[in-house]
């Protein structure tokens, strides 16, 4: 078997990893722990223009919020150091880029490296009460593998070097 983050998600391998081989359970509580912590987020550039049209702000603005947001740049990506939380967090929790979140954020927590092993899932799960939650809506395999699979295909895409990849 190869690397898992990069290799296509499966129903098979998904039985070994999800506790309740028959189906996954997620529901988002509006905790805040995926966006706090140290890390970091990655924004492609259309979710660079997406967050300054959202925030309606001018390119002096923007330049300036970019100053502050941005540490690096990898593989196309714009990132962003969270250190202690992310940057759009704000004090109740929430996010003050729902709408236009990037990948990373709208797809947790279907990521190939959440689902590459049940060691990986269960630590996801140890920080996100909404994980594995018996309240939370249940997803077939088959709907968690075709969301991650989506989740790395995006993720992939954007990347501008496809000999240097990596992955969430």
């Amino acid at each position: 078997m190869g690397d898992p983050y990069f290799e296509t998600t499966t129903v098979q391998h998904l039985k070994s990893v999800v506790p309740d081989s028959d189906q996954f359970r997620f529901r988002c509580t509006g905790c805040g722990n995926c966006c706090r912590g140290p890390g970091s987020v990655y924004f492609s550039d259309e979710d660079m223009q997406n967050i300054q049209s959202f925030l309606g702000l001018n390119r002096t603005r923007f330049a300036a919020l970019k100053q502050r947001l941005i540490q690096a740049r990898e593989n196309g990506y714009h990132v962003h150091r969270t250190g202690g939380a992310c940057y759009f967090l704000d004090q109740d929790n929430r996010c003050a880029i729902y709408p236009v979140r990037p990948l990373q954020c709208s797809s947790f927590p279907f990521w190939p490296s959440t689902f590459a092993s049940r060691a990986e899932l269960e630590e996801v799960a140890d920080d996100c009460p909404g994980t594995l939650s018996k309240a939370g809506e249940a997803h077939s395999l088959l709907q968690v593998a075709r969301r991650v699979n989506r989740t790395r295909r995006e993720f992939i895409a954007k990347q501008t070097n496809q000999n240097k990849l990596f992955m969430i």
